[in-house]
């Protein structure tokens, strides 16, 4: 069992017996160290430690456990938002797994890239793809990211990537989202659970979202509604699902062709292969769509996939009997790369993803519609 795998069987409670509880245990101890950590952090912040401020408004979208809660769709479909009320948006993230992420490095700008993935990291990369007139910039510092955004790039808007801890950069609106299949990561911060923090932490939100709520049953969903009613009274909260837009083969999807409908695979029997936070979300989208998943092979988290890993995958998914490979679109970046120039015994498919509001996009909506230009 990989690392990752083997410390989410820890911290579930899956991994039973003496050794997952003495692991627990001593995960407990260094759990509390880090609250104790963070609350001292927050606590500077709340009591007015300096925040730097920009000349444009700045909508923060991030999430309050490790792991994937869905914010690259979300982040895109803001984007698309504010183009569409004539923004110019720019996307500032930490560049997560950039070749280089001391200095402050333009991904794309008004729909053009400027950099490879190798260099910016796949998920900035991706988060680029369907900008028309935005810009998706990486940096460690988000403030330095976003000044040059506004000063070079004429950004009016800064939509900040997994910004909700990153609070040294002022923010006038804080999105939150919130995997409904995973929604308090075990209810322990790190690293006994998957909370990034304490979940007091809420009530700095301007929006709640969840996610993926068509992956829980109705009766779960009425119960995190209800905690978070608790945890977050004043919040409003807004619902979304994952939905697939479409599918492509990786050459076609890597030259950016257009997709083509769902059914075009799913007369197939499917083997997903996933370098993501919640694999088994992957999964249940896939079979949500209409695709007959024989079997899975989870990487961990941004895995760097080498060429022997992708056939070896592919090999795995044959002998199991699957007709093709599907991945991610965050993976689709990286095997790309990857497999230029090469061919694969089964092909791999590609599937794009939406997000779709089941509740209260009107709130989300609203947050737009105020938003206001520097010399408003």
């Amino acid at each position: 069992m990989e690392g990752e795998a083997l410390f989410k069987q820890i911290i579930s409670g899956k991994k039973s017996g003496p050794l997952g509880a003495l692991a627990r245990g001593s995960l407990l101890l260094l759990s509390k160290l880090y609250a104790y950590g963070v609350n001292k952090r927050n606590t500077a912040y709340d009591k007015g430690q300096k925040v730097s401020r920009v000349n444009a408004p700045v909508i923060s979208v991030g999430n309050i456990t490790a792991g994937g809660t869905g914010k690259t769709p979300m982040v895109a479909y803001l984007c698309r938002e504010l183009e569409r009320r004539g923004f110019h948006p720019a996307v500032v993230s930490r560049g997560y797994k950039a070749a280089d992420n001391t200095q402050s490095t333009v991904v794309a700008h008004n729909g053009e890239y400027r950099v490879t993935p190798s260099i910016s990291g796949d998920e900035a990369w991706l988060l680029a793809r369907g900008l028309q007139q935005g810009s998706v910039l990486i940096g460690r510092s988000r403030v330095t990211s976003a000044e040059l955004a506004i000063r070079e790039l004429h950004s009016d808007v800064i939509v900040m990537d997994d910004g909700f801890q990153h609070r040294a950069l002022h923010r006038d609106v804080d999105i939150v989202l919130i995997d409904a299949g995973n929604p308090f990561g075990y209810d322990h911060v790190l690293p006994r659970g998957l909370l990034r923090e304490p979940l007091t932490g809420l009530t700095r939100a301007s929006l709640l979202i969840l996610t993926k709520t068509n992956q829980v049953s109705p009766s779960t969903l009425e119960v995190l509604r209800k905690r978070l009613q608790e945890l977050a009274p004043t919040i409003p909260l807004a619902e979304t699902v994952h939905s697939p837009v479409g599918v492509s083969e990786l050459e076609a999807w890597a030259k950016g062709e257009a997709l083509v409908p769902l059914q075009s695979y799913t007369d197939k029997k499917v083997w997903a292969v996933s370098g993501i936070g919640q694999p088994e979300s992957f999964v249940n989208t896939l079979k949500e769509a209409g695709y007959d998943v024989i079997g899975m092979k989870a990487f961990g988290d941004h895995h760097d996939y080498s060429r022997d890993d992708v056939f070896r995958a592919v090999a795995e998914a044959k002998a199991a009997g699957a007709e093709a490979v599907a991945v991610t679109e965050k993976d689709a970046v990286k095997l790309a790369a990857v497999l230029s120039g090469c061919k694969t015994e089964l092909p791999i498919i590609v599937l794009a993803i939406g997000i779709q509001f089941t509740s209260n996009e009107k709130a989300v909506q609203e947050v737009l519609d105020n938003i206001k230009g520097a010399d408003d």
